[in-house]
């Protein structure tokens, strides 16, 4: 890979200039992701583009509207997605970008996500750390939360729906369960 002068772009620099298109939302395809570069004088191989999508944590999934794109695993920080507020506001912004649909009944609270996304969102549930859940089921497009003791499981539904409309944490996952 070579800038538009012809030297040679640093694997750093590549990575975070796509780190930064990746952030700024709307990349669909790998060949989209190309392009830019392309556009902006960075000639990168789709091998070459492959392998860094996979070291900087891209994963590509699907917005609200079913639109695919890409987005990043970790938060502005990489130690952010296991440290208490932090991780919090993370999981928020992720529930915003896969969240599509929540259910529960008298004890389970379900997730639905894009296609491939439920492992990755739920593990980033797990990471957070609330005392609220007691634990996660994912499969492929749906994730089943299990509410620890004294979290109903309507006021976990809504907390997760309110992070999906808003992107921000929801006071219930960072409190966790009433005390006795």
């Amino acid at each position: 890979m070579a800038t538009s002068n012809g030297a040679p772009a640093s694997r750093t620099a590549r990575q975070a200039r796509i780190r930064e298109l990746v952030r700024a939302g709307g990349i669909a395809s790998q060949s989209e992701l190309g392009a830019i570069l392309a556009e902006e004088g960075l000639a990168v191989s789709q091998g070459t583009l492959s392998r860094d999508l996979v070291e900087i944590g891209a994963v590509r999934g699907r917005d609200l509207n079913g639109t695919p794109c890409y987005t990043l695993r970790e938060g502005d920080h990489p130690s952010d997605v296991t440290t208490g507020s932090p991780a919090w506001g993370h999981l928020a912004r992720l529930t915003k970008e896969l969240c599509t649909g929540v259910l529960n009944n008298e004890s389970l609270v379900v997730l639905k996500t894009p296609p491939g996304a439920a492992q990755y969102f739920g593990s980033a549930i797990d990471l957070s750390g609330s005392r609220a859940i007691l634990g996660t089921i994912a499969g492929d497009d749906t994730i089943v939360l299990i509410c620890a003791a004294g979290v109903s499981s309507d006021d976990l539904a809504d907390a997760f729906r309110v992070m999906a409309e808003t992107g921000s944490p929801a006071p219930l996952l960072s409190e966790g369960p009433a005390s006795s």
